[in-house]
């Protein structure tokens, strides 16, 4: 299980990094002054320069994107009920996931901020789930049709 771990680990930290070039990315398209915003102008003056801003927030990104991937291992747990699964990785996922992007000023600073943060979060999350579920329903209805044709 250790083992998994770490593979799991080493490829969610992998997503982070990606993470951290792709958020970016948007948020400079939503500027749209031509120019590429590798880190927010907010977090630059916090952490008193673009290099060191760049730095933590990869950091930052790879800490959330190895949490994110060992979380994955949750709906592994087979003597858990899907709803224990589901609320257990939601809750680990949403408390890495906020502070993560609140320490790299993915939003702003605010009640109204991040209540709307939240809410993206959730639908984000609602979405993906449906989607998993909905594809692995659909995966074991093919296999229980090839075990009856058998």
């Amino acid at each position: 299980m250790k083992k998994k771990c770490l593979i799991y680990a080493v490829i969610g930290s992998l997503g982070g990094i990606s993470l951290s070039f792709i958020i970016p990315l948007f948020i400079s398209l939503t500027i749209n002054d031509g120019m590429y915003y590798p880190v927010t102008l907010e977090m630059i003056t916090s952490m008193g320069g673009q290099l060191n801003a760049v730095v933590v927030q990869t950091l930052l990104s790879i800490v959330y994107g190895a949490t994110l991937g060992m979380a994955s291992l949750i709906f592994e747990l087979d003597r858990w009920s899907l709803t224990k699964q589901t609320i257990s990785h939601l809750v680990v996922t949403s408390l890495v996931t906020f502070p993560v992007a609140y320490l790299c000023y993915w939003m702003d600073h605010n009640f109204k901020s991040i209540f709307i943060y939240f809410g993206i979060f959730f639908a984000i999350y609602l979405f993906i789930w449906i989607t998993q579920y909905i594809s692995i329903y659909h995966q074991i209805k093919k296999m229980n049709k090839k075990v009856e044709s058998n």
